[in-house]
């Protein structure tokens, strides 16, 4: 913004100015002096404003920066004219600037002093507010404490020195104070105790906070906005799930986190690849689909549409399975809070998944069938199979392929039944997608061979670039758990694309109506 756009405004609007200087002084007198020393000091720092729009927020922060130097300056001059005259007799009064000065250094002093004892560590802390809050002695500091007394000498020593450095420092509180940032979590495994770690947004936070760097707990606490004596438990919690590791007096995130960024920038990278590979699935599926639709299996009679997504969706889990055959998947970690499994991150919402949860080949108690259920994304307006109360729906969908008799205890049969996924006639369950013996299951699976084979091909090609990208895309500390990560999630990604672009050239129809498209089950009884 030039001087002479400044000088305009400041012109039109000088009642303004001077309005904001007489309200402020005590002395009437100096409000022309004062604005005079407004209106040049805006005119001086114009040419550092790049946008007219933001004018008179900066002019009125100049405004009173100017305003706090004219009365500093006064009052320094004030003092100089009263102590220097040996005559003077009598009481002092301070103008109503210097105290408005006084009261705001007073303030400022109090918020410093809160600021650094919120950054103090646990014991630091206690023992700071039991001395000179409480007015406790330290022989019952050193009690309540479980500490020597000369360790809480030591405390109060230490304390003293971190509130005196900390009150001359200059601190600004981090991006995530204000902007948290989304963190969700992705599993990989048997058993999942790690769902409700991440439902309040402090814990996310504190996870993207220490990715790329180590944190200590002060410097989580200006990055955060967030007072120490909250963020102790949390990262207590954290540690404890060993989602988050302690380096020395730091704490830094113990999983991979597939940023947005790199996310995009990868999938951009390999885009090209899924559309020939889609083709060549698509056109060898169809050249099949005759042969597939004459084998012995109940739901042989649906329309070709929906039997080409059963095919393809066949040959997407069994090229997965491939995958961990010819290049396997480490050993599955047991895990802190539970169970088995992988566990790594995203800092969206989700907006770069695929899938919408993903059951392969899973069995009931007594291993008479098992059944898998993909929820592509791109199939979400007619298929979405819930995870809740899993081993009770995995016994109710084995019970459909069976054509067992309901159990009307099953508190998912309800909802199973409402979107779709069985049918009960006369208390008998029946399943609403194909379902094979083992004998059958097995030439489908000779059938779609070469099919599988392609697939399985683009998934190892595509989760070696992922994992050889992602390992230099992430910190040191978890470079060792991209291999795992890159496999679980790209080889995946690789059939939901496959599948997305089928759609996208209207080869597959997605129908309007519930209907579990991306659903078998296998009897082996």
């Amino acid at each position: 913004m030039t001087k002479e756009q400044a000088s305009k405004l400041l012109s039109e609007n000088l009642t303004a100015i001077y309005g904001f200087a007489f309200a402020r002084l005590y002395d009437k007198d100096k409000v022309d002096d004062l604005t005079s020393e407004i209106v040049c000091e805006i005119l001086s720092s114009v040419k550092n404003l790049e946008k007219e729009e933001a004018f008179w927020g900066f002019a009125w922060r100049i405004a009173e920066n100017t305003f706090r130097k004219f009365i500093k300056r006064e009052e320094l001059r004030g003092r100089a004219e009263i102590y220097g005259n040996e005559e003077f007799v009598g009481n002092y009064i301070p103008a109503r600037e210097e105290t408005y000065l006084e009261e705001e250094e007073q303030d400022e002093q109090t918020y410093l002093l809160r600021r650094e004892l919120s950054l103090l560590s646990k014991t630091h802390r206690e023992v700071c507010v039991a001395y000179y809050v409480d007015n406790k002695s330290c022989g019952e500091i050193a009690t309540e404490q479980n500490i020597s007394l000369e360790m809480v000498k030591y405390h109060l020593f230490k304390t003293r020195k971190l509130l005196k450095e900390g009150i001359g420092m200059t601190r600004k509180l981090g991006e995530k104070s204000y902007n948290p940032g989304t963190f969700r979590l992705d599993f990989w495994g048997d058993w999942n105790y790690y769902n409700d770690l991440f439902r309040r947004k402090l814990p996310g936070a504190i996870m993207l906070a220490a990715y790329y760097t180590p944190l200590s707990m002060e410097e989580l606490s200006m990055e955060l906005g967030v007072a120490v004596p909250y963020l102790e438990e949390e990262l207590e919690i954290l540690e404890t799930a060993e989602v988050l590791t302690r380096v020395g007096n730091k704490y830094q995130t113990n999983l991979v986190i597939i940023t947005n960024e790199f996310e995009k920038e990868f999938v951009k990278n390999t885009a090209l690849v899924y559309g020939s590979v889609a083709a060549q699935v698509y056109e060898k599926a169809v050249a099949l689909l005759p042969e597939f639709k004459a084998l012995d299996f109940a739901g042989n009679q649906f329309d070709d549409n929906r039997l080409l997504f059963t095919l393809l969706n066949i040959v997407m889990v069994n090229a997965y399975n491939m995958t961990k055959a010819k290049s396997p998947l480490g050993k599955m970690p047991k895990l802190a809070l539970g169970g088995n499994g992988w566990i790594f991150g995203c800092d969206n919402d989700y907006v770069n998944y695929h899938f919408e949860g993903i059951t392969m080949e899973t069995w009931n108690k007594a291993g008479s069938a098992w059944f898998s259920a993909e929820n592509y994304s791109a199939i979400r307006d007619c298929q979405r199979y819930s995870h809740n109360n899993f081993m009770e729906r995995v016994e109710a969908m084995c019970a459909a392929v069976l054509g067992d008799k309901a159990d009307r205890e099953n508190v998912t049969l309800p909802e199973l039944v409402e979107q779709g996924f069985v049918t009960c006639k006369d208390g008998v369950l029946s399943a609403n997608f194909p379902v094979f013996t083992a004998e059958v299951y097995k030439k489908v699976q000779e059938l779609v061979a070469p099919l599988t084979e392609v697939v399985c091909d683009c998934m190892l090609m595509i989760s070696d670039k992922a994992e050889k990208r992602l390992t230099e895309h992430a910190p040191a500390a978890v470079k060792n758990q991209c291999g795992d990560v890159a496999k679980i999630h790209y080889r995946l990604d690789v059939a939901a694309f496959l599948m997305e672009q089928l759609i996208e050239d209207k080869k597959l129809i997605v129908p309007a109506e519930q209907t579990p498209l991306c659903v078998w089950g296998v009897c082996v009884r």
